[in-house]
């Protein structure tokens, strides 16, 4: 998927396309971010489509159709207003049709700052919604994005790792790390990886293990942190290129 995604690309390009299957999605945003690339990545599955802008690599804004992800259910979820102040701002919002988030500010329910925040919040919880997504459609359309008024810019592999991190399924991540006997070498040095990407303790102390051909049965033996979240981070860390398979 690499050399498919070209960074700089006219607004006339052929999209790319293909299905989602397990591995898919880790590995297509990796992809994004190390070309550099500008446009629309959509994920499509039966009822559902969630939109990903990007920009030079780096997330910008996301849109879905999924109810769950609007920006009132976001507040809701994460207790930032009561419910009577939702019903009446959504009641006003769609009234005049204006933005929840403007309606919530000229009602003084929240601040134009608490308002940024959570909709930063709001974006970048659907674009790591789609990495549970194992099945279903993609298709990026390379191009120049909209300027939205509040946006991300998150590195596309920061989304990688927090998105494998947040894996469930047991069998999608043991299909990608293979057995005990599989062995990983790093590719960077700890400090280099910390310049762009986010890593936590336990992936810090795998790519220390990993500067000689580590298997992952000794990886799971060292760490103290069950073997589930070692072979997450070990996917995490193969998908954003940190590690390799020896």
């Amino acid at each position: 998927m690499s050399a498919a995604l070209p960074g700089k690309t006219p607004a006339s390009a052929a999209p790319l396309q293909g299905e989602i299957q397990a591995r898919t999605i880790p590995y297509l945003f990796h992809d994004l971010g190390s070309s550099q690339a500008t446009g629309v990545l959509t994920v499509a599955g039966r009822a559902v489509r969630k939109a990903m802008h990007f920009r030079g690599g780096r997330l910008q804004f996301s849109t879905s159709t999924d109810r769950d992800d609007r920006f009132n259910q976001t507040l809701i979820r994460n207790g930032v207003i009561s419910l009577r102040d939702m019903l009446r701002a959504l009641e006003i919002a769609l009234s005049g049709c204006d933005r929840l988030g403007e309606v919530l500010v000229r009602l003084n329910i929240l601040s134009p700052e608490e308002v940024a925040k959570w909709v930063q919040v709001q974006v970048e919880e659907i674009a790591l919604s789609v990495f549970e997504r194992s099945t279903g459609a993609w298709r990026f359309q390379p191009g120049p994005i909209a300027v939205e008024s509040i946006a991300v810019d998150i590195p596309a592999d920061c989304l990688v790792l927090e998105g494998v991190r947040r894996m469930r399924s047991w069998a999608r991540i043991y299909e990608e790390v293979g057995g005990l006997n599989a062995e990983y070498v790093a590719t960077r040095e700890i400090a280099e990886t910390e310049k762009d990407l986010m890593v936590d303790d336990t992936e810090r102390g795998l790519i220390a293990m990993c500067r000689t051909p580590t298997s992952l049965g000794e990886m799971c033996e060292s760490a103290t942190v069950g073997d589930i979240e070692v072979c997450r981070a070990v996917w995490a860390l193969l998908a954003t290129g940190v590690l390799i398979k020896s």
